[in-house]
């Protein structure tokens, strides 16, 4: 068996899907929280991704017709100069890594796993047949790695990222180029997000105004769930000074990505609240 090298902070509410029976129906009657092992066995001193496993990639909504719009399909783990079109105008990509990785944010013993989705068409809309109104429900399914793992639904976030041009056209500064929609609402990544210029602190914590909620779990099988709904209006800048929701009135990113952190089990996360630690950022892994 392969792994996939994770890399580390060190080194650099629920969705609901059709029923069962249905292409992008989930497992049901898992909780969150961990999967206990029948047979313990001394554990890896390093978390990894089994990349034998390809995981499950689901993004579906439903458009003016109320009719659902669904693109699903399994990625191999890859960067995201290797997206291939899922549907539509989407790209996509599954890959390690990510952007608590990159703000030099994430646990010492952790592993992050994202998912992430670009314009096949910078020059079109992102998706097809949708108002104000449109909630997104994107799930990865399948994840698995070399040892039992937790996880906490706290640990999802949203990246965001504009076209510099469309940028400049809109009258956006160019700092706001990169946004971040987070489902804590006390994590600012180690200090390096800034709540209200470009970051949503518990924007997809699921309370009433939220918008949008995130679910992970581990299932029966060991394997990780990742599952994140989100209103259209999560994809406007913060700093676009046109605020309409309406599809085409703001601009849109030309490439998204949502992701978790996995720990090894009986490993508690980090507090958000903690004193920062000093690791330099990254540069971002997409």
């Amino acid at each position: 068996m392969r792994f996939l090298t994770v890399l580390t902070a060190l080194t650099l509410s629920a969705m609901t899907f059709p029923a069962a029976g249905t292409p992008d129906s989930a497992s049901s009657g898992q909780s969150p929280g961990h999967a206990p092992s029948q047979n313990p066995r001394p554990t890896p001193p390093l978390l990894l991704v089994d990349d034998t496993h390809k995981p499950t990639v689901t993004i579906r909504w439903k458009n003016k017709s109320d009719r659902w719009v669904l693109y699903s399909a399994p990625r191999p783990y890859a960067a995201d100069a290797a997206k291939t079109t899922l549907g539509g105008n989407i790209d996509c990509f599954v890959a390690v890594g990510g952007t608590r990785l990159t703000k030099g944010a994430g646990h010492p013993k952790g592993a992050v796993v994202r998912v992430g989705f670009y314009k096949h068409d910078k020059g079109k809309p992102f998706f097809d047949g949708i108002t104000k109104d449109t909630t997104f429900e994107i799930m990865l399914r399948g994840v698995r790695f070399n040892q039992p793992v937790e996880v906490h639904p706290d640990s999802i976030l949203m990246h965001l990222k504009y076209d510099r041009g469309d940028m400049n056209a809109c009258g956006i500064p160019g700092d706001a180029r990169e946004q971040f929609n987070l489902a804590s609402p006390d994590e600012t990544l180690n200090d390096r997000i800034r709540p209200g210029i470009d970051a949503r602190l518990g924007a997809l914590d699921g309370s009433k105004d939220a918008l949008g909620s995130a679910d992970l779990r581990v299932e029966d099988d060991g394997s990780v769930t990742m599952a994140v709904r989100f209103k259209y209006p999560a994809l406007r800048n913060i700093r676009d000074p046109w605020q309409s929701d309406l599809p085409g009135t703001f601009l849109e990113p030309i490439h998204f990505h949502v992701e978790f952190e996995a720990l090894p089990l009986g490993v508690a996360p980090l507090d958000p609240r903690r004193e920062r630690i000093t690791v330099p950022a990254a540069a971002h892994a997409d």
